[in-house]
Parts: C-alpha cells; structure tokens; sequence
C-alpha cells in the first residue's frame, strides 16, 4: 500500500501506488450522476443522516427572532411598556441574538481540533448528548440571563454542527455527487426555518407559557433519531488514511458503498493516500496556523470569502414578513440548484448569483426613495422574493459546496471551520446594521438600505471574479496540484495539469531520493515565491526546464508582494551568478521513468568559503590548544586554491561543524550567512564521499572522521559518534600510525603532524572505551610528538598535549574494560601496590606549566576523571574501607575527587572550560555518579562530619549545578544525573553551594579535615 515515511521503497511501489491512485481518479471522473447513486446509496444515506443536524440550528435560529413577537414570551422575559405592552429592549434582542453566534465560534474552534483528533463519529456523538442537556437550560429558562446562557451553550453544539455535516460529505462523496451532498445542508437550513415557522403559527392561540416553552421542547424530538443513525455510520476514509488506518479505510468503504470490488476500494484508498501524502508534503502540519501558510492562505481566504458572501445584502425574512412564503421560495431554490450544479460551473452560479442580487438590491434602494405607497411595498416585496430566490438557487447552497472542496483534505476540517466562523461574525455585523437600516426610531432607511447592502454585494461580486476558482469536476490532487502551481482564479477551468505525471516526479523524489533532499530552496523557487521540495534539481525546476542552482544567499523571509512573470528573471540571475557555481551535491542521478530528459546539472547548496574562513579562524584561536593537528593556514591555502579540492572540503566542513557544536556557538545569527553546524556536517558528508575516502587513506580522511566524531559526539548523536571515532581509528591503523616504524623516514613536519594525531586517537579512544567498557584497539608507542620551539609560552600546544599523553600512558586496559574477575591472589599484592602509586601519582599536582587556563582545565579535570575510574576499578577488585589510610582503597575519595573539581571550577571563568564541550560534561558526569554511589553506599555519619564547611550531599548539588552550566539546562548528562538522584531519594535542582566563599573549597579537606591549598590556574590567567 502507500508507503509511510520510515520506509524506502523502491521506486515500484510508487508507480503502483500512483496507478492505482490514478485509476480511481479516473473511474470516479466518468461516473455519471446516476452510477454514483448506485454505487454509493450509504454514504448518501449517512451523509444526509448526519445533516439533519442543521435543521436544529436553522430551527432554532428562526424561532429565537419570532419569539419576540409572542406576547406570553414578551411577558416572560421583557420590560412593561407605558401603553400597557411587553417588549424585550434592544439590547437583549440583540445580546441573545449574538450570544448564539458567540457559542457558535467557540463550538466551530473546538469541534475543529476533536474532530481532527477523534474522528466526526465521536464529535458528532458528543455534541448531540451536550444539545440534549443544554435544551433544559432554554426549557427551563426562568428569567432572560439563563435564557442567554443556554442559547451561547446551545451555540456550541451548534457550530459543530455547521463544520461537520459540510466537510464528512464532502469526504465520503464522489465527485459526481460532492455538489448535492454538501448543498443538501442548505436545505437542511430552509427545513428547520419552515419548521420554526409553522410550529409557531399552530401555537399562536395558546395563552400560557407553554407557547413558547413547547417549541423549546420539540428541539428534544431531533437527536434520538440522529444519534441512532450516527452509531451506525462509519468514519470517514480520508480522516482514517490521514491517522495512517489504512485497514479501517477499506472497511469504512466497504460500508459506504455497495458494489466496489476489493480492486476498486484498494484503487481508492491509494487515491486518497495519494492526495494526503502530497499535501503532508506541500504542507506538514495540520493546525489552524498551517491554514495560513503557503497556498493554503489562498484556499482558506476563499472559503472565508464565499462565505461571507451570503451576508452581502438584505435580511429578506426580517425586511418583509412573508412568512412560509420565504421559506418555500428557498426550499425550491435550493432544490432546483441539483440540478443546475451538475452543468453549471461553482464561479458562475456566484458571479450570476451575485450580480442578480445585486441589481435586485440597486431597485429596492431606488424604490425606497419616494414617500412610501402601497403599491411600492408591494413592488419592494415582491423583488424580495425574487431575491431569495436567487440567493438559494446561486450562493446559498453553493457556498456550502464550494468552501468543502476547496479546502485541502488534510485542512478541510480546519479550513471550514475558519470559514463558518467568518460568516458568523460577517452575521454578527448584520445583526447590527440590519435593525437600525429598518427602524422607524434610528436610521429609518428603508427601502433605501438597499444601497448600502448592494455597496457590501458589489465588493463581494469584484472579489469573486478576481479571486474565486472553479473547482467543478476536478480531482482533490488536480486541485492541490492548480493550487501549488498558483494559477490565477480565472485560469483554472483552462490549465490541464496531469497530476500522476507530475506528481510522480514529487512522490519519487520524497521516498526514492532521501539522500538529494536539503532544507533549502533553490533560486528558482525562491525568485517564484513557491514552496521548493528541496530534492536536486527540484521538482518545480524540472517541470518548468529550468537550471535548479544554489547560488542565492540565504534571506530572513519577509512580505511577498506581487507575483511576477519570472522565467527569464531566472535566468538572467544564473548566468550573472555562473562563475560562482559550485559542484554538484552528488553524483549525477537519471532515471528516464520519472524525469525524463533533464538539462538541469545537480546542484549542490554549499557553504560559501567564507564562512570556513570564519569558523577556521575561532578553531585556531580557541581550539588549536585542545586540537592540536590542523595547520589551519595551510588548510584554507589549499581551500582557495582548489575549491574542487573534495578532500579538503570534506575535511575543512567536518572541521567547522565540529568548532560550531563544540564551543556550542549560537547558529544563524546573520540573516545572510549564518550556517549551522548540521549543513557543515552534510557537506563534509557530501564532499568525502565523492574522494571516496574509505580508499584514500590520508590523514585528511582521519581528521574528517574524527572532526565529524566530535560533532556528532556534541550533537547527542552518540552510536554515530562512536562508529565514527572507530573509523577514524581503522584508516590510521590502516596508514600504520601505530607501528613505530612508520615514522622513520619522515621529515619533522610530517613526523611530528603524524605523531600527534596518532596520540589524539589514542586519546579520544581511550576516553570512550572507557566510559563504554570497551576494548580499545590502540595500544601506546614509544615515539612522542617532540615539543615545539618556544614551549615555555603560556598555551603552547605541545605542552599541554604532551602532559595529558602522559596521563593516559599509565590508563592501562584492564582499568577501563569490564571486567568483573578477580585479581589472582599471587597478584593481589603487587596489583594493590601499582594502584596506589598510580593513585598518588595523580593526587600530585603536576599540572602547573606553560598552559593557559583551558589547557589546565583539561588536564585538572582529565587527572580527576582518572582517579575516578581507579576506584571504580578498585571497588570491582579489591576490599574498600571508609577508615582505610591509603586513599586509594577508601570508599571515601569520590567525595575528595568530587571537591577539587569544584575548588577548580570556582577559580577559573567559564571561557576556560567551554572549549571542552562534551567531554567535559562526561567526565564530571562520572565524577558526580560516583560519588552518589558512595552516598548511597557508606552511611551519613561516615561521609560527612561537623567541623566540613562543605557536606557531601551540597558538593553532589554543586557538581549538578556545574553540569547544566557546562552543558546547559537541557544536557543529557544533567538529566540521567537528576534521575539517578531521584532514584536514591535524594532533591535535585536546589540551590548549590557554589556561591559560598572560597574558603567554602579551599581551606578544609572533606576527608581528612586538614588545611589544603586551593588549586591556582596559570599565573598570566589569575584574574580570571
């Protein structure tokens, strides 16, 4: 079936997937009005079921305005007049009146988002029960303030209604019969007024309150009825493909129709998956915002707008009392409109619709100029008719049709909502304009009001012509695809567009060419303002024969403006910008199946230089120290030279993206050239598999790796970074850089270039074998980077790189795997005495020298996280005691390791550490980890006495507070911290003791309670 995002199927499953889509487009297209009715006699039964729920609303909208000519509803709920009358006030008149439109909008916005969420089935179900409850507030009504409160709760239910009944005929509907379904709502309206009307009429004669409490009461007649035909109606297909029940979607249309093969249903289900892959595509989300991005803002401005056409002109029923007269005129226009929607286009019955009221309304505003006659008010009146005729053959039941297919499928429910509402308040406005055009005690305007509603009915009309489509006859894919390529309203019935050709170059391209997608447009659709699918070359660009290029600078999005004839503005932007084009994203890929002959080259969206001239710059002045294997002039030397260079490219993006994530700098801070680490990383992907690194084994191709390694590593990419580490790892093994040997016949350079990578691998492998427990696969060689000239200089890389080389020499395998044996007893001795030599070894400061101040946090923090994966071995093997006097077998140094780290963190300023990025975050991870395993182990009286100025719980807090200042408040490290503290029982997130005094770190050993010196940085960086 229609393949989901997490699959890659081959390229026919796509075909078939769009024949068989294709194929019920067709079928559904030749399918006269009478094999429809054949073929789908349920969903007209269910959808017509579900649309009586209009004739409530019609119902009681109609009853509300004739209640306040009943004297026994006058009495109940208005204010005594001086001639003895009853009246309700103006402004209750108009408060019920919008109080029902206010509950509407609300229910309209809410039934949007359940619909979405549950299906129409439960919303609509729910909705009837809520009606059920709120007509006892209307029955019950014993002064006018519940009478309000039940009409805006009424109002909820209501305006689920209004949304439902539309878009579920619109979704179960074929073609042929969409127009009927969708206007039979309409008719569902002009029923529940007729209703009102003679319920009332039969009512007059009575005397007491039930003649207006037994109207209210009829209302309960209606759900018993439609929730029977609800719980029995299947849910909609389109909504059950959208949430991926592909199952549920044949069985609903099986219910739905009765002589569909299983063929014939699989063909639809494709067809309908089909259109919402397309439109997840064009449009990802299906929110109320989304109905406001892209080309959907055209389709929702036109749903808002064929329907607040039908307020464009005279209340008719409120400017002349014709009574069921009205009604009957509008229930035959609507009926005669079937007939007249199956030849006659959507767009002309409007525009004829809206130039006939619009003359209709032009005569009764002249007619209103002379002093009224009797025979004027008839001549009036009669128009009228007319008119109301003409708005229930035309626009009334039209709307109902035209804003549910012009919604796209995955934003209909959504889109018809934003509609309704719009006709809602476009109602609320009348409300008020209406009385005063009429009453004798405000404007008193007559038949002369005429000419302010043919004013709103002229607009409406200009609008229609300019704006609105003709969507008749036309497939939801044909109209996404009109939509998509921005064809003008007038030019819809004239553009052929094949969408199973086109579109198949799009589907390709989303599920066959994963690997030539990028987030960015390309210039030819960033000049045509259209919405670029990001494969190389671009869907747009191919169906149009245009170069797709890349060559635009990146710009903040602002106002649109007008839309151009751009085709030869393209071209004229890629031949002034054609000496700057670069090579290809990836290798030449043609498929005659799907493209066709393409003139259009790939082309890649790189990186423009200059930003790795930037990026280049920061790794030299704040990471050559930690990294100290990049010539980074010779590196950008080569770079300018040879932009087709691939190697170089590859390893000089690796190199950017790791300095952005490492130092975790903020991304796209310019609006013109800001580049995040994600697009260095998919370059040095791009441009490393075109040298075909695997078989060039250079140290480019080790740096690449290992530079990636790093950005992955920061990026909480963790399983890749570790591939990554390894392979950097193998083509170093591959070049011989662990054999001695390999080094003899080189020059200083080069030899000493070699070295250092080699001992940065080791390293970097040692570190996360040792955090993984696992075997690592360099073993140490007796040659040594030779320390530069001038290494007396503060922050010379060699010596601070050769410093923490000799930290790592002495981290013997069987220290960092996980093995769990025991140390053989002939052993015991001699493995006790290495460990607590190596143990002091590391407790010695040995770290001042010629470092600056994040060459000595490196070191500082590196030799604590030493001693704590000694203990950790410790533990493992040898017997722990809090009373031991030999430090390194007491269960007690996490708490002494846990406190030095802090006394450095509190003496250095934050620059000094954010070159360390995730390893640092690791190992004070580890330091804090274990030192909950000893609070969780020894008891309180020994981890903590009386005369500490720092207890072990507030060291555990401050190493919590280091963590989210090194990595931030969302660092994993932070998180599985606070979640082991959690599991002891132990608070997180409390105020730590990091702002105590210094003194608070650097005048008592936690341990030992002994005066101790606090750790200094380098001399020339003290003042930090």
């Amino acid at each position: 079936m229609f393949p989901t995002r997490t699959e890659e199927p081959e390229g026919t499953a796509v075909e078939h997937m769009l024949s068989n889509a294709k194929e019920a487009t067709e079928r559904e297209k030749s399918m006269t009005l009478w094999q429809s009715i054949k073929m789908y006699p349920k969903a007209i039964f269910f959808s017509m079921t579900l649309s009586l729920c209009i004739i409530m609303e019609g119902y009681d909208v109609q009853l509300l305005g004739n209640f306040y000519g009943l004297l026994q509803f006058r009495q109940k709920f208005g204010v005594p007049l001086e001639n003895g009358d009853w009246q309700l006030t103006a402004s209750w008149q108009s408060g019920l009146q919008n109080g029902t439109q206010v509950g509407q909008i609300l229910g309209l916005m809410v039934a949007g988002i359940l619909a979405d969420r549950y299906g129409y089935k439960k919303t609509v179900l729910g909705a009837l029960f809520a009606l059920i409850g709120f007509i006892f507030i209307l029955f019950f009504a014993q002064n006018i303030y519940m009478l309000f409160a039940g009409g805006v709760l009424c109002g909820l239910p209501w305006g689920a209604f209004q949304t439902l009944t539309a878009t579920y005929a619109a979704d179960v509907a074929p073609i042929g019969l969409r127009p009927i379904l969708t206007t039979y709502v309409n008719m569902c309206w002009v029923v529940g007024q007729l209703m009102s009307t003679g319920i009332l009429r039969g009512l007059l004669a009575r005397q007491d309150q039930w003649a207006w409490r037994i109207p209210y009461a009829i209302q309960w007649a209606f759900p018993p009825p439609i929730i029977l035909g609800v719980l029995f109606m299947p849910e909609s297909p389109t909504w059950l493909v959208r949430h991926g029940r592909l199952a549920d979607a044949k069985n609903s249309l099986r219910r739905l129709t009765s002589s569909l093969t299983e063929e014939e249903i699989e063909y639809k289900v494709s067809m309908i998956a089909h259109t919402n892959e397309l439109e997840r595509e064009a449009q990802e989300g299906t929110s109320y915002l989304d109905c406001f991005r892209g080309v959907n803002r055209r389709r929702t401005e036109i749903a808002c707008g064929a329907w607040m056409a039908q307020q464009a002109g005279f209340d008719a029923e409120k400017s002349f009392n014709f009574g069921l007269g009205m009604g009957g005129v509008a229930l035959a226009g609507t009926l005669c409109s079937w007939f007249i929607l199956l030849h006659v286009g959507r767009r002309t019955l409007y525009l004829v619709g809206l130039s006939g009221m619009f003359i209709i309304l032009l005569a009764v505003g002249f007619m209103g100029i002379p002093e009224p006659v009797p025979a004027l008010g008839w001549a009036s009146g009669s128009l009228m008719l007319v008119y109301v005729l003409i708005f229930d053959l035309t626009i009334g039941p039209v709307g109902y049709c035209v804003v549910a297919e012009i919604a796209s499928t995955r934003l209909r429910i959504k889109t018809v909502v934003l509609a309704r509402n719009a006709y809602n308040i476009a109602s609320i406005i009348a409300n008020f304009l209406n009385p005063p055009i009429l009453n004798p005690t405000a404007w008193n305007l007559r038949g002369k009001g005429g000419f302010i509603w043919c004013g709103f009915c002229l607009c409406v009309l200009v609008w229609a012509y300019f704006r609105l489509p003709e969507p008749k006859g036309l497939s939801p894919a044909e109209l996404d695809m009109l939509f998509e390529q921005r064809v003008g309203a007038r030019e819809f019935r004239k553009v052929h567009v094949d969408p199973f050709q086109q579109q198949k170059l799009v589907l390709y391209d989303v599920y066959c060419l994963p690997q030539m997608r990028t987030s960015n447009a390309c210039d030819g659709c960033t000049l045509r303002r259209v919405k670029c699918r990001g494969g190389a070359p671009c869907t747009e660009c191919c169906k149009r024969s245009v170069d797709c290029t890349f060559l635009r600078a990146r710009r903040k999005p602002g106002p649109k403006g007008p839309r151009p004839s751009t085709g030869q503005k393209i071209r004229e932007f890629q031949n002034n910008k054609a000496l700057l084009r670069i090579g290809p994203k990836t290798a030449e890929f043609r498929d005659d199946r799907v493209y066709g002959p393409l003139t259009s080259p790939l082309r890649h969206p790189s990186v423009p230089i200059d930003q790795y001239c930037r990026y280049t710059e920061i790794f030299k002045q704040r990471l050559s120290a930690v990294w100290p294997v990049v010539d980074c002039d010779a590196l950008l030397l080569r770079l300018a030279q040879r932009q087709d260079d691939h190697e170089t490219r590859s390893l000089a993006a690796a190199l950017c993206a790791a300095v952005i994530a490492q130092l975790r700098l903020p991304e796209h801070t310019e609006p013109l050239d800001g580049i995040s680490s994600h697009r260095f990383a998919l370059d040095a992907e791009h441009f490393r598999a075109l040298f075909d690194y695997r078989e060039s084994l250079t140290i480019f191709s080790v740096l690449t790796s290992f530079f990636l390694h790093i950005y992955y590593a920061n990026t909480q990419k963790l399983r890749t970074a570790g591939l990554l580490l390894r392979e950097s790892v193998s083509i170093a093994q591959g070049m011989r850089l662990d054999q001695p040997a390999a080094y003899s016949n080189l020059g200083r350079v080069e030899r000493t270039l070699r070295l250092r990578l080699f001992w940065l691998l080791f390293v970097s492998e040692r570190t996360f074998c040792a955090e993984n427990r696992l075997q690592p696969l360099l073993g140490p060689i007796d040659e040594l980077p030779v320390e530069e000239e001038g290494a007396n200089a503060s922050g010379n890389p060699s010596s601070g790189f050769l410093r923490l080389i000799q930290l790592f020499i002495r981290l013997e395998r069987n220290f960092i795997e996980a093995s769990a044996q025991t140390v053989p007893a002939e052993l015991h001795i001699v493995e006790r005495e290495k460990m607590s030599q190596y143990q002091s070894f590391l407790n010695v400061d040995v770290d001042n020298g010629p470092f600056d101040e994040a060459q000595w946090v490196d070191l500082f923090v590196t030799r604590q996280w030493i001693r704590t994966l000694l203990w950790e071995y410790t533990v493992r093997h040898f017997s722990m005691s809090c009373e031991s006097e030999d430090r390194a077998f007491s269960m007690l140094l996490p708490i002494f390791i846990a406190h030095e780290t802090l006394r450095l963190f509190h003496t250095v300023s934050d620059s000094a550490f954010r070159p360390h990025g995730y390893g640092l975050e690791l190992k004070v991870f580890r330091m804090a980890d274990s030192l909950l395993d000893t609070l969780a182990c020894v008891p309180p009286a020994k981890c903590s006495s009386n005369s500490m100025l720092v207890k072990p719980r507030d060291i555990l807090h401050s190493l919590e507070q280091v963590l989210s200042t090194v990595g931030g408040p969302n660092s994993p490290f932070l998180a599985r911290l606070r979640q082991c503290m959690a599991e002891a029982d132990l608070p997180t997130g409390l105020p730590t003791c990091l702002s105590l005094p210094a003194g608070s770190y650097a005048d008592i050993d936690p341990i030992t309670e002994e005066s101790v010196s606090s750790p200094s940085p380098p001399c020339s960086h003290s003042s930090n």
